[in-house]
């Protein structure tokens, strides 16, 4: 029996770490948690959620890394996916395979609205997507654009609300 890959996406600060973890925890299947080295937020060893909750993960820099772990393992769990490198696509569709469901939770877009490669290829694969929208700080409406607010040069800026945060479109236009 194949397993299925869900995505879980929308701009910082939507919940997509918490709806993995709450999917998660509602599934009753032995799982695992992964999370990229690149992401240096908080604490290593953890997901974690901007609300404050927090699950131990596996911290990797590819998902090959996971593939000796899988024993009984039913469901994957994988946050900020956008940092993993394309062939996260590859190896989600071999636990697929293996019949492992695959939970992915991660940014569509960077700062620029520009498409993250990695999840523009996982969208592509994927049974399902839910797409979450964050609270807009400037009018209170749906916002889908993590606004930059420091001005940094580089595509990738680890960091939370000291450099981000959400916006809607019209309010990303204006700024």
């Amino acid at each position: 029996m194949k397993g299925r890959i869900e995505i879980i996406t929308g701009c910082m600060f939507a919940g997509k770490s918490t709806e993995l973890i709450n999917r998660v925890k509602s599934s009753k299947k032995k799982f695992l948690f992964i999370k990229p080295k690149l992401d240096s937020r908080y604490n290593k060893g953890t997901i974690n959620t901007h609300s404050g909750k927090k699950k131990g993960a596996l911290v990797v820099d590819s998902l090959s890394e996971i593939f000796s772990k899988l024993n009984c393992v039913n469901l994957v769990a994988i946050d900020e996916a956008q940092f993993f490198e394309k062939s996260i696509v590859e190896d989600c569709l071999k636990m697929s395979n293996m019949g492992i469901n695959v939970i992915i939770a991660g940014l569509e877009f960077d700062y620029l609205h520009k498409k993250f490669d990695s999840m523009n290829c996982l969208l592509d694969i994927a049974d399902s997507v839910t797409r979450l929208t964050a609270i807009c700080t400037e009018c209170g409406g749906p916002a889908i654009h993590s606004y930059r607010i420091v001005n940094k040069k580089s595509t990738i800026l680890v960091g939370h609300k000291n450099y981000y945060e959400p916006l809607c479109t019209q309010c990303n236009k204006n700024v």
